[in-house]
Order: C-alpha cells, then sequence, then structure tokens
C-alpha cells in the first residue's frame, strides 16, 4: 500500500502515534488541570496567549539549533523538553513560579518541536502520495484520541495527579525512539526564502492560528466547565469524538493524491465552519455540547488532511522546509495569542462563551480565503 511504501516515512506514523497520545491525554487536560487548581477561566486564556506570544522569540533559536546538531537530534531536544513539561504540570496548585515555570518550558519546547516536527514531516514524505501519508497520520490521531483521554482522565480521578501526567511525559519521550531510528534529512545551511513563499506561511497559518485560539483552547475550557469540572466526563466526551471521522479523511487523502486538492480543502473549511457553529451554539447544554464536540472530530480528519497536506507541499516546494515553517509557525503563533487574549478579555468583561467562539467560525472563512489563493496557477503548479 502507498500508505507505507516509505520505510523511513512509517517510522514518522510510530512518532505519531506516541506524540498523539501525549497531545489528547496531556494537552488536552493541561488547562482544564489549571482550572481544577483555581485558576479563572480569563486568567488560563491569558496565560495560553502569553505562551504562545513568547514562543515567537524561542523560535529564534531553532535554526542556529539545526545548524548545530542536524534536524533529526534538534527533534529529539525538543521531544525530551516536551516530555519534561508535565511532571511540573502536575505540582502545580495555582499561580506561582511553578505555574511560571511550566509555561516558559512548554513555550520553549514546544516551539522547538513543531517547527522542527513539520519539517521533519515534510522533508520525510513523498508530495505524490501526501495525502495518503498526512491522512494516515490524522488516523493515527484519531485512534490515540480514543484511548488517550479515557486513559488520563481515569488516572486523574483514581490517582494523583503526578501518575496521569507522568504517564504522559512516559509516552511523549518514548518516541524519540523511531526518530533515532530514521535518517537525518539535510538543512540548507543559507536560502533565501522568497517574499511569496514568506506570506503565503506567515498568513496560512495565521487564520489557523485564529482557529484554533477559538476552536481548541477556548472550546475546551467551555467544555469542560460545561461538564461540571469532571475529568470523567470531560475525557469520556473526548473519547467518544475519537471515534468519528476516520474513514472520511482516509478517502480524503486519495482525493488529493489525484490532484483533487482545492476541492479537499472546500470540503474541509466547510466541514469545520459546520463544526464550529454548532460549538458556538451548544456549548451551554452538556448533551449539546457532548454533539458538538462529535461533529467537530467528524470535521477535523477532513480539515486538517487537506489543510496539512497543503502547507507540507509548499513547505517541500520552498527553498528550505524549516525556514518555511519557523515563519509559518511565528504566524500560527500571532494569530491563537491574539485569539486567545480576546477570549481572555471578553470573559473577564463578563461575556458568556458565544463571543469567543465565534472568533473561530470568522477564522475558518478567513483560514480558507488564505490557502484557496496557493492554489491559483501563478503562486504554483502544485495541485
Amino acid at each position: 500500500m502507498s500508505y507505507f511504501s516509505n520505510r523511513s516515512f512509517n517510522l514518522v506514523y510510530v512518532h505519531a502515534g506516541l506524540q498523539a497520545f501525549a497531545s489528547y491525554g496531556g494537552e488536552a487536560f493541561a488547562f482544564v488541570y489549571l482550572l481544577k487548581a483555581g485558576i479563572p477561566a480569563p486568567l488560563v486564556l491569558l496565560a495560553i496567549g502569553a505562551m504562545f506570544g513568547s514562543r515567537m522569540i524561542f523560535r529564534q533559536l531553532v535554526l542556529p539549533l539545526v545548524r548545530k546538531v542536524g534536524l533529526r537530534r534538534a527533534l529529539v531536544v525538543a521531544i525530551l523538553a516536551e516530555a519534561a513539561t508535565y511532571p511540573i504540570l502536575s505540582q502545580i496548585t495555582g499561580t506561582g513560579w511553578l505555574l511560571f515555570g511550566y509555561l516558559a518550558l512548554w513555550a520553549l519546547s514546544s516551539s522547538l518541536y513543531w517547527t522542527t516536527y513539520h519539517s521533519y514531516v515534510a522533508l520525510m514524505g513523498d508530495n505524490h502520495t501526501r495525502g495518503k501519508q498526512t491522512s494516515a497520520i490524522e488516523l493515527i490521531g484519531i485512534s490515540m484520541g480514543i484511548l488517550a483521554p479515557l486513559v488520563t482522565g481515569l488516572l486523574l480521578t483514581a490517582f494523583s495527579p503526578i501518575v496521569a501526567f507522568g504517564t504522559v511525559a512516559a509516552a511523549m519521550a518514548l518516541s524519540i525512539v523511531p526518530v533515532l531510528l530514521g535518517p537525518d534529512p539535510a538543512v540548507a545551511d543559507r536560502a533565501e526564502m522568497p517574499s511569496e513563499a514568506r506570506n503565503a506561511a506567515r498568513t496560512i497559518l495565521f487564520a489557523d492560528g485564529l482557529r484554533s485560539g477559538s476552536f481548541h483552547f477556548t472550546w475546551l475550557i467551555a467544555l469542560f466547565l460545561t461538564l461540571g469540572s469532571s475529568y470523567a466526563a470531560f475525557g469520556g466526551a473526548m473519547a467518544l469524538s475519537g471515534l468519528a471521522g476516520a474513514v472520511g479523511g482516509l478517502l480524503l487523502g486519495r482525493a488529493i493524491d489525484l490532484g483533487r486538492g482545492l476541492g479537499a480543502v472546500q470540503i474541509g473549511f466547510a466541514a469545520l465552519t459546520v463544526a464550529a457553529v454548532a460549538r458556538l451554539f451548544g456549548w451551554p447544554v452538556p448533551m449539546l455540547a457532548v454533539a458538538a464536540n462529535a461533529a467537530a472530530a467528524l470535521a477535523w480528519p477532513l480539515y486538517a488532511t487537506a489543510f496539512n497536506a497543503r502547507v507540507y507541499n509548499l513547505a517541500r516546494q520552498s527553498p528550505c522546509p524549516l525556514r518555511f515553517h519557523i515563519v509559518a509557525e511565528g504566524g500560527w503563533d500571532l494569530g491563537t495569542c491574539l485569539s486567545c487574549l480576546a477570549a481572555a478579555a471578553l470573559l473577564y468583561m463578563g461575556f458568556d462563551y458565544h463571543l469567543p467562539l465565534a472568533i473561530g467560525v470568522l477564522a475558518c472563512g478567513l483560514g480558507y480565503l488564505t490557502i484557496a489563493r496557493t492554489f491559483r496557477p501563478v503562486a504554483d503548479a502544485v495541485q
């Protein structure tokens, strides 16, 4: 099967599975854990926004690090730093130095991780089967999205936080193994990024960051509070949402590789916009919130497969995928930061979650306009 024809890329699938366990079992619970620690929702969103704002500074360390140790070793350093954030998180009991330390390490580790990871995937993958490879990663993520929330929710309910987040940290740390077993893609020592490529990278990911701050971070807080601040209920809702969307994502990946990338993007953005609207109106009622969460999970593989496949292809066509993703991730950080800060301000002023979640709906429209432009013949020839 072409999904697994690239033996080196098969190691990426193994890493993606372990990382997805950490993401769905750790990151998804991190911010609701801060709520349980007594930190008000506006302050949690303010902290998230500040963390993403600081990533724009930390990301300047990526290129010097990769030049010194290579892309693969830089990714390993980032993975281990990501794993180290979870034991610190488990000890937070309110505002204080531990919270600031956690946010600072997470800002540093995630800025290193996502930039090197996306560059690694872009270089390891194949443009002619990019859709299939990307959709397979999404399928792996969905599978972990079923298991990981149940495990973390159970561990947080029955044991101490260090047990739950220590398990997450172990999974993340283990994900270095397939990376160490894989090749070390070369990164150009010097490469000029054309202004067109820089603008495309920055604007596409800026719009996606605006969406993420509302659709992901703000939504997780709203859902947790709607479900009575219960780890078990939250984990169950997240696991239920993980049951949807795998087949749709795989079929869409095939459509991308057959040359229907723009159509796949249109389907993905339309599905995600519908899900964002469902969240906007369904968040106050537990049953509707759970249903909206499942609808978003159904839409997500359609969106993520189309979006990521296009971004990886654009990165691969650029003079240097690493530099492309440094610019792109900087745009994503700015968009996410602004979206979270806006949500924090709205909640602090006494508004409910309707307006903060509406930002995600508007960002879906903006995101489609920015990425659809790259399919024009003047942008590049790959569809």
